[in-house]
């Protein structure tokens, strides 16, 4: 993070004492403002003063351009400089709320004059801080350097910490174990490489794979055949004239390089080489891969080539990392810990030297989070001997009761409310020699880093190597001349999910349902341990925490279940306590104008208090000035101070809704106690009245309807009496709004307090680490980096309405699903924006060349995939390997019931799936009545390649893959063939379930770790493999293990069965993210109209840049509303989302069966699953069957998959509208094989206005 606050500091200075009057102004939001407004006359000068926040949040570039501002190097610099300035900004009201609190300071402290709202800004000479304009003007030419925030290293002696349970314990460290501090990362070292474009020639190449193969040799390692692999690869690069792809003897890297590569091309090879030969080159190279494992197997075949290379990774995670490894080493047949040992442990290490050094505090082993790193405080000079204030007799009882467990005093809301000033924390006098930061420390000099998108964005370089604050993303960039992001397209929707984590709390079914299972796992977990658990305080805490949650949750479905009204006024797109609390306030005291109603922008008023609560923030912004505290001038209308002093009680019960930190001796404590009483109460009637009379207190000073602005909506007709203010039935309908109010802020709290002390409680209830993505905020450091969400970033909840019928009761009553999300900003744009994140413009210093890999990142219009970045390299397989590819068939083997139905296992209610997947198995396993072989058998009879003799069937889950396993486990032809896929952390999925304890045995059929997935053919027993179809989608390849010296090794598995349809879950919130960032992304390039007109329309169209802000605010709030509320039914879809659903399928089946061309081999497709194709399969029915046709007018996906990709084949000229040459030559490298054997099936193409 840039530092923010040092840049104004000699203004604030120069000005002066400060007005009493204007106290709660700080002198830094008069220098904040200023800037904003020095940097409108710089970029655009002669616009509107209001306009300036367009220029804050992400977007100011474009809006620059498409107003045809003349936009220079230097423009840029201060765009770029002010983002991080000002970021706190960027949002149109906090803008106009800072502007017009500066308008209220003295003007012989201001330097700017705003005639009126919509007139430019001009300067005056100001008489205090003459001199500011100089400050202004360098703040605005250079990137501000990075916060730095440096710390001690303890020094021998005893020293105290804190651990996570809050307990106070000490540690004497000798002087012999004192190191001293290693050097850390140089933030300016320069890299001549990254300031031209780079050209690697593939002879080059070839020469650093011979040097593979002999290392390999001499060192005696396994031999990777890196000659050989490399021989069988094409390299295609875009022509001049961008129309078409060429063969090239190079690879062209400059700034961002987006290749792409049919799948099982070789694109981990090209990046295998490319780092070593980098690293040749003393370059560095920082690449990104997709999990932990590849990431320790990628290091490790570097380090044994004698190659400088270390692994990027996160500390929080680690013990769940070190456990997987255990776990798959158990699986393959270590049953004692003994026998685990490994190069990958040095990698994992979790051990903690100061454990050993402990005095009294020995009566259990130090978790892996409570290690003091950067947490010891020295304890002061004579502070040992007098113990504070307490006798030695109390000293001694406090340090017994330490050891034996007993925690420290605790603040009533569970924070480690220490009561002694301990001083300021020092770093670990060991830390330069610690096991545990081996691979930290190995960074520094390594030129080859491995790193995973989660660690590289979210992960600290430590404070014990540099003082500057920055993440290892940023540092790679800094310090990288080249970073390689292999699956590009995964990565890009990592990234939108790490900005914008989101959580299904409550729907049908336990299964989908975030709260339910939680809960139910809870229970199953404490019931299991005597309820042991819960004298850890932490525990106590969490569990207490959590019946809360769904307490609130329940009495929310109560309200929303019962009050159409009441849901149409919490807008069931999305909602929080803040912006309820808001309306509530607007109906009560409403502001002139309609000023509180809508926002400064043209859109409703803002979604969130404080944006900052979006994002981690390990600092908790101290001593950063951001700007984000501003004294509001008040409004004009009479009753504004009531409002304000309401507003105040409100802020008050948000931030401690159920009172730990009470009493405030004001009514914030009646909110506290209503909030108890609707939660808990089975007195519906004496609550409500207890409601009503604080709403009558908080109406006291309220206008009546003739001191109101009339409703414009309602203006020359009656309005209901619900609607007249301050009537009977008005203030019935505010005081049910006001409940519900209290409840979501309840629910909201507490569900912070879960996530908040989930790592504590996580070993201790043996929680899903996976299960926590909602506890991760993305940090703060990239607010400034990234765009802001389209619509504005927001965090609210969503209840979303079911239009199932088996969703309504009797009463025609709906249920609906409750869902919670945070959107901090447009992750995609990271990815994009890589080059420039390590650039400094001001200096000329470029950023790293980054290459983005993936087989699939070219994809139409689909919006999780397709990679906006222009493709300038492909890669190919050789002719040969591509003529086998292109061998690959496609088939339907669809399966009927006894009623000639076809089997349908997608869309099937959860309590039949089950029972349908058995159906479906015993159909396609078992043998025929007539003795002839079963579909599945003649099928594995098919494969010419004896060693490619096997299957792989795919499922929706891995509870259906267990069941699938389970059922062909049972036939006789397949005992003991039998494998199924389960995840590293199996036992804790098993126990989260609700259903079996931890660990138990669920099946008998043999299970293989995704981590070991690789190794799956050196079973020799093994023929079938079940396995989530997501979980084998990227990143495995399943080779065949050679029989004899030199023997080629291709794909394990000669033939797919989908048994199910991919099909994204309906109420996941991910896909509304990925479909808002595409629109954004899209919309802002240029690339996409929305409702006719392209961004550079909007903006040309407006009268200034804040009208142009407006309106894109409000367009990309329209099209949000609509992606979060649509059914993510085909069906129901657009036909432009009708294609871009498709392409979303189609990567994903092709990523599928890229397992299965691996090596250059044909692959045998074969779809079970009737809702592939429901016409075709109802046109094959048995003759029993036909009577009963279903759905038969939906071709199905796979004709969808066709139809999108032949106007790509058609062979005919370009048409306008038609795809971009460029664009049918791509796809017909990538996807060839795919759609010939598409084409194969022989199914009718879709007819228009079908669907």
């Amino acid at each position: 993070m840039r530092d923010r606050s040092s840049w104004y500091q000699p203004v604030v200075a120069a000005l002066g004492p400060w007005p009493e009057e204007h106290a709660r102004t700080r002198p830094a939001l008069l220098c904040q403002v200023e800037l904003a407004l020095r940097l409108m006359e710089t970029v655009a000068p002669g616009h509107a003063a209001d306009g300036t926040w367009t220029l804050l949040g992400g977007y100011g570039l474009a809006f620059a351009r498409a107003a045809k501002l003349p936009v220079g190097a230097a423009e840029q610099v201060a765009l770029a400089a002010a983002r991080h300035l000002l970021w706190p900004m960027r949002r149109g009201r906090m803008w106009r709320q800072s502007l017009d609190a500066y308008l209220e300071l003295p003007e012989r402290l201001r330097a700017y004059r705003v005639p009126a709202p919509g007139e430019a800004a001009y300067r005056v000479s100001p008489k205090v801080a003459a001199d500011r304009f100089a400050v202004y003007d360098e703040a605005l030419a250079r990137l501000p350097g990075f916060a730095v925030r440096p710390m001690e290293q303890a020094e021998a002696g005893e020293h105290r910490f804190m651990d996570r349970r809050h307990r106070r314990t000490s540690v004497t460290i000798p002087a012999d174990l004192v190191r001293d501090p290693l050097p850390g990362h140089p933030l300016t070292a320069g890299r001549p490489a990254t300031a031209r474009p780079l050209e690697v020639p593939l002879d080059e190449l070839a020469d650093v794979a011979r040097w593979m193969d002999e290392e390999e040799r001499r060192r005696g390692r396994t031999a990777g055949n890196w000659s050989q692999r490399l021989d069988d690869l094409d390299l295609d690069t875009r022509t001049p004239d961008g129309t078409a792809f060429t063969s090239a003897s190079a690879l062209p890297l400059d700034r961002l390089t987006h290749l792409v590569g049919m799948v099982g091309a070789g694109k981990s090879t090209l990046m295998t080489l490319l780092a070593v030969w980098a690293h040749h080159h003393d370059l560095r190279t920082t690449l990104v891969v997709g999990d932990v494992a590849e990431q320790l197997t990628l290091t490790e075949l570097f380090r044994g080539l004698g190659l400088r290379a270390a692994l990027i990774q996160g500390g929080t995670t680690r013990p769940q990392h070190t456990q997987r490894l255990h776990r798959r080493l158990a699986a393959r047949g270590a049953h004692s810990l003994l026998a685990h040992t490994g190069a990958a442990f040095r990698h994992l290490s979790t051990a903690c030297p100061l454990d050993a050094l402990r005095a009294l505090d020995t009566s259990e082993p130090l978790r892996y989070n409570d290690a003091p790193c950067g947490g010891l405080h020295p304890v002061r000079k004579g502070e040992a001997d007098e113990g504070g204030d307490e006798a030695p007799a109390e000293n001694a009882l406090r340090a017994l009761e330490r050891a034996r467990g007993a925690a420290g005093r605790q603040t009533p809301e569970g924070d480690s409310g220490e009561e002694e000033d301990w001083g300021t924390p020092h770093t670990c006098p060991l830390w330069s020699a610690c096991p545990r930061h081996s691979t930290t420390r190995d960074l520094v000099d390594a030129l080859i880093w491995v790193a995973n998108p989660a660690s590289l964005v979210q992960t600290a370089v430590p404070r014990q190597l540099n003082a500057e604050r920055l993440r290892y993303l940023e540092l790679a960039c800094l310090r990288s001349d080249i970073v390689i992001v292999d699956e590009a397209d995964r990565v890009q929707m990592q990234l939108d999910q790490m900005f914008a984590p989101s959580a299904t709390l409550v729907t049908t079914g336990v299964s989908d349902s975030w709260l339910d299972q939680l809960q139910t796992h809870e229970i199953a977990e404490l019931a299991r341990q005597g309820r042991l658990p819960l004298s850890d305080q932490d525990v106590e805490r969490w569990s207490a925490a959590l019946d809360i949650v769904g307490t609130a949750a329940d009495r929310l479905y109560a309200m929303l279940i019962d009050d159409e009204g009441l849901r149409n006024w919490a807008q069931i797109d999305y909602f929080s306590a803040w912006t309820l609390q808001e309306k509530l306030l607007n109906a009560w005291y409403p502001l002139g104008s309609g000023r509180a109603v809508r926002g400064p922008d043209g859109t409703e008023a803002a979604d969130v208090e404080d944006e900052t609560a979006l994002y981690e923030d390990e600092d908790n912004g101290a001593g950063e000035g951001s700007g984000e505290e501003v004294d509001l001038p008040e409004p004009e209308a009479p009753w504004a101070h009531r409002r304000s002093e309401i507003t105040g009680f409100f802020d008050t019960f948000r931030d401690d809704p159920l009172g730990g930190r009470a009493p405030y001796l004001t009514p914030a404590d009646e909110l506290t106690a209503l909030a108890h009483d609707v939660l808990h109460t089975l007195d519906e009637k004496r609550t409500r009245a207890r409601v009503r009379a604080l709403l009558d207190s908080f109406l006291v000073g309220a206008p009546g309807p003739q001191q109101r602005p009339p409703h414009p909506v309602r203006q020359g007709r009656e309005p209901a009496r619900e609607e007249v203010p301050l009537s009977e039935e008005w203030r019935e309908l505010n005081a049910r709004r006001l409940e519900f109010t209290l409840v979501l802020a309840a629910l909201h709290q507490r569900l912070d307090r879960v996530t908040f002390l989930w790592p504590q409680v996580e070993a201790a209830l043996r929680l899903d680490a996976a299960s926590h993505e909602l506890t991760r905020r993305p940090p703060l450091d990239y607010a400034p980096l990234l765009p802001e969400a389209p619509m504005g970033n927001v965090l609210g909840f969503q209840y979303l309405i079911d239009e199932r019928a088996a969703a309504r009761d009797k009463d025609g009553r709906r249920t609906g699903t409750l869902r919670f999300f945070r959107c901090a900003g447009v992750g995609r744009e990271l990815l994009l924006g890589l080059p420039q994140l390590g650039a400094d413009p001001s200096r000329a210093e470029p950023g790293p060349h980054v290459l983005l890999m993936s087989g699939t990142s070219w994809a139409g219009t689909s919006t999780r995939a397709h990679v906006l970045a222009p493709v300038r390299a492909v890669l190919k397989p050789q002719s040969k390997a591509l003529r086998s590819i292109r061998d690959t068939v496609f088939r339907t083997e669809f399966l009927y019931d006894a009623t000639g139905q076809p089997i349908r296992l997608s869309g099937q209610d959860p309590d039949k799936r089950e029972d349908v997947l058995r159906l479906m198995i015993d159909r396609l396993a078992r043998p025929r009545r007539d003795g002839t072989t079963s579909p599945l058998q003649s099928e594995l009879a098919q494969i010419p390649d004896q060693r490619r003799r096997r299957a792989l069937l795919l499922v929706g889950s891995y509870a259906e893959a267990g069941v699938a396993a389970t059922a062909l486990d049972e036939i006789p032809r397949w005992r003991g063939r039998v494998r199924v896929l389960a995840a590293d952390d199996a036992e804790l999925e098993t126990a989260i379930d609700g259903r079996a304890p931890a660990g138990s045995r669920t099946r008998s059929t043999g299970a293989v770790r995704r981590g070991d997935l690789a190794s799956f053919a050196e079973d020799p027993d093994a023929e079938l493999l079940v396995a989530p179809l997501l979980a084998v989608e990227r990143g495995h390849n399943i080779l065949t293990t050679p029989q004899r010296p030199g023997e080629e090794r291709v794909a394990a598995f000669g033939t797919v069965f989908f048994l199910v349809r991919p099909h994204p879950r309906p109420d996941d919130l991910s896909l509304a993210v990925f479909a808002i960032n595409d629109w954004a992304s899209r919309f802002v390039r240029g690339q996409l109209t929305s409702e006719g007109a392209t961004f550079g329309d909007l903006v040309a169209e407006a009268d200034d840049l804040h009208a142009a802000g407006g309106t894109f605010r409000t367009v990309a709030r329209r099209v949000w509303r609509h992606v979060l509320s649509r059914p993510y039914i085909y069906s129901s879809l657009s036909d432009d989302e009708k294609e871009s659903f498709v392409w979303d399928q189609l990567v994903t089946l092709w990523q599928v069966i890229g397992r299965l061309v691996r090596g250059g081999v044909p692959a045998r497709v074969v779809f079970v699953d009737a809702a592939f194709a429901p016409r075709l399969a109802a046109a094959q029915a048995p003759v029993a069957g036909r009577s009963r046709r279903s759905r038969t007018n939906d071709p199905g996906l796979l004709v969808r998959l066709r139809d999108v990709l032949a106007p790509y084949f058609s062979g005919t000229e370009r048409t306008a509208g038609g795809p971009d040459p460029a664009d049918i030559e791509l796809v017909k490298l990538l996807y060839r094989p795919l759609y010939e054997a598409l084409c194969g099936l022989g199914a009718p193409s879709e007819p228009r206005g079908t669907d």
